[in-house]
Formats: C-alpha cells, sequence, structure tokens
C-alpha cells in the first residue's frame, strides 16, 4: 500500500522506494508464473509424448526427460523470484540509508549556517 504522506520523506518514499519495491515484486510474480507454467509444459509434453509414441521419440524418453526438465524450471523460477525479492529488500534497506545519510548532511548544513 503506497505511502503518501504530506512530509518530504513521505513524498519521497512514495516516489522513488515504493516504485522499485513494486517492480521488483511485479519481476518476482513473473519468475513464479513462469515456473508454475513450465513445469506444467513439461508434464503436458511427457503426457503427449507418451501417447504418441515414435512421432518424436520413443515414450521412455519423454518420462525420462520430465524431471530434467520440471528441475530446470523450478530451480530457475525459484532463483530468479528469490532475486526479485531480495531486490526488494536492497532497495528499502538502501533507501532508508540514503535517506538517513541525506538527513545527517542536511542537519550539518543546517548547523554551519547557524555558526555562520
Amino acid at each position: 500500500m503506497p505511502y503518501s504522506g504530506s512530509t518530504r520523506r513521505g513524498q519521497w518514499r512514495a516516489r522513488f522506494v515504493e516504485t522499485r519495491t513494486r517492480q521488483a515484486e511485479a519481476g518476482a510474480r513473473r519468475c513464479a508464473r513462469w515456473r508454475r507454467e513450465g513445469a506444467e509444459r513439461c508434464r503436458r509434453w511427457a503426457r503427449e509424448g507418451s501417447r504418441r509414441p515414435g512421432e518424436f521419440a520413443p515414450p521412455s524418453w519423454f518420462w525420462m526427460a520430465m524431471p530434467f526438465g520440471i528441475a530446470w524450471y523450478l530451480v530457475l523460477g525459484w532463483a530468479g523470484e528469490a532475486w526479485y525479492r531480495s531486490a526488494g529488500l536492497v532497495y528499502r534497506a538502501a533507501a532508508r540509508a540514503w535517506y538517513g545519510v541525506l538527513t545527517v548532511a542536511a542537519g550539518l548544513g543546517w548547523c554551519i549556517r547557524r555558526i555562520r
């Protein structure tokens, strides 16, 4: 849920941090969908191939290759999803750290102007 407070920090957060996190979440959803659809595609090909022997390959080949195809989609899908989920966390952490640096710099600037 977007945070749109009236403060500068709220505006900055709504503009930068939440947009990047939404993009990371969308990427994770794409990877999860790709993983599910790919595993189902492998199962469907194995079923169809075993019903039509000799058309592409002997039926046993489809059943032997099916676990490797499913593993391919599962491993790569999980890796991509984990990558995007961690990117969302990194965006949030980096944004908080950068906002802290900017807050300290603004405070120092205010102190220096007060001293003069």
